[in-house]
């Protein structure tokens, strides 16, 4: 009951000061929109890299032709969304590296070898579009999880016989179909006829903002003979048969292609290893250091709130320097007098950090809109906002608190 009525109390001294109340509210909830915004937008960028890393596989490592001084990007490639690694192809990897770690590196469950072009035209009758070309054997399937919704996938024989079936995504069969049904017709992928036999299943946005759907599917050794003439593949996706054998497995595999692409001791690597051990370490790194970011700039505007809250305060006390006399002549003890001033800070701070959230809120509806940033808000985001503020509304109160407790009441009378 004492302390509803000290709330109480706390709740009509801020309405009899409500401009005063406004402006301490206004600075907490400044410090707590930042703190808002920034958080959820931290949390939200992890989630996405975790996406990726989720989509990625932690039974799969992918190997990439070329060494690391190549253009490089985390997360990108062959199942990604656009351009990402891989997209500089260079003659570092060939078919028969695919087979050799399939068959000679321990741990190895399967082994998807591919080839890819950029953006290439896809034809049918008049209309044409532009579609990343994957050339790839059957084992693309159970190694990206990424089947057929109808039709057959390319399949070893089709690779035996140079045949020239293709599969393709959803947003194609749109583009170039539209209501029409493409199973059995022919399209020409790069100059080059191919007969529609599959339609994948829809995969929808990668992590990375790329339409998956947006893929043509042909037989691996059609596509290095026929569409690229070329003789070395643009990746391998590798899956272990278990997450302990990822790293022994990704080591077995460096050591089996530098001594199969001749590399002498102390020469670089012609090739890339990523694995999801490696991707999250990476994650985590990113997140460390955006934690300290969000330290830094929380802590400066929520010290400049405090100090907003703290001066306005001590303001009160001068003010009220005859409502504290009258209270004290009547029997208020000091302790009294410092808990109804700490309430009051508190509870302006609180309903800053409330205000805040929702300006937070707000925030990160424009930050998602108008720069395409994630922002993930969870329950972990408003409780800190609110401890956040309750914190520094306890800390910004105590000096005013205790000094407006330790006016004499004769003295304060007398003001």
């Amino acid at each position: 009951m004492r302390t509803r009525r000290m709330l109480a109390q706390a709740l009509r001294g801020l309405n009899r000061n409500r401009l005063r109340s406004f402006f301490m509210a206004t600075g907490i909830a400044v410090g707590i929109t930042v703190l808002t915004v920034v958080l959820s937008a931290g949390m939200g960028a992890r989630e996405r890299i975790m996406d990726r890393v989720r989509v990625f596989g932690f039974e799969n490592m992918m190997v990439w032709a070329g060494g690391p001084t190549d253009q490089t990007r985390i997360g990108g490639g062959a199942g990604g969304g656009g351009g990402g690694e891989g997209s500089e192809i260079t003659a570092t990897l060939k078919l028969e590296d695919a087979e050799a770690i399939l068959g000679e590196v321990r741990g190895v469950r399967e082994v998807a070898p591919f080839s890819r072009a950029g953006q290439t035209e896809v034809r049918w009758r008049d209309r044409t579009f532009t579609s990343p070309t994957f050339g790839v054997t059957p084992e693309w399937a159970d190694v990206w999880d990424w089947y057929v919704e109808r039709g057959t996938f390319i399949s070893h024989e089709d690779n035996q016989l140079l045949a020239r079936t293709a599969a393709i995504g959803p947003t194609v069969v749109r583009e170039l179909f539209g209501a029409e049904d493409p199973m059995g017709q022919t399209i020409l992928v790069g100059g080059v006829p191919f007969e529609v036999t599959a339609i994948m299943e829809a995969k929808g946005t990668s992590a990375g903002g790329g339409d998956m759907d947006n893929r043509v599917f042909v037989p691996l050794s059609t596509y290095m003979r026929r569409v690229a003439n070329v003789d070395y593949l643009s990746g391998i996706r590798v899956q272990v048969q278990n997450v302990r054998y990822m790293e022994p497995a990704a080591a077995d595999i460096a050591a089996l292609l530098r001594e199969r692409h001749n590399l002498a001791p102390g020469m670089p690597d012609d090739f890339r290893i990523r694995t999801p051990t490696e991707v999250t370490a990476m994650v985590e790194e990113m997140q460390g250091t955006f934690n300290l970011f969000l330290i830094v700039v929380a802590t400066i505007a929520l010290l400049v709130g405090g100090v907003v809250v703290a001066n306005i305060m001590l303001i009160s006390v001068s003010e009220r320097r005859g409502e504290i006399g009258l209270r004290k002549a009547v029997g208020a003890r000091s302790r009294h007098i410092r808990a109804q001033f700490l309430a009051e800070s508190v509870a302006v701070t609180f309903l800053g950090g409330i205000g805040g959230i929702l300006l937070g809120l707000i925030g990160n509806v424009i930050l998602e809109r108008f720069t395409a940033t994630p922002a993930l808000l969870t329950w972990h985001v408003l409780a800190a906002g609110i401890v956040f503020a309750s914190v520094v509304g306890l800390a910004a109160g105590l000096h005013p608190a205790r000094k407006a407790a330790a006016m004499p009441p004769v003295d304060a009378l007398r003001s």
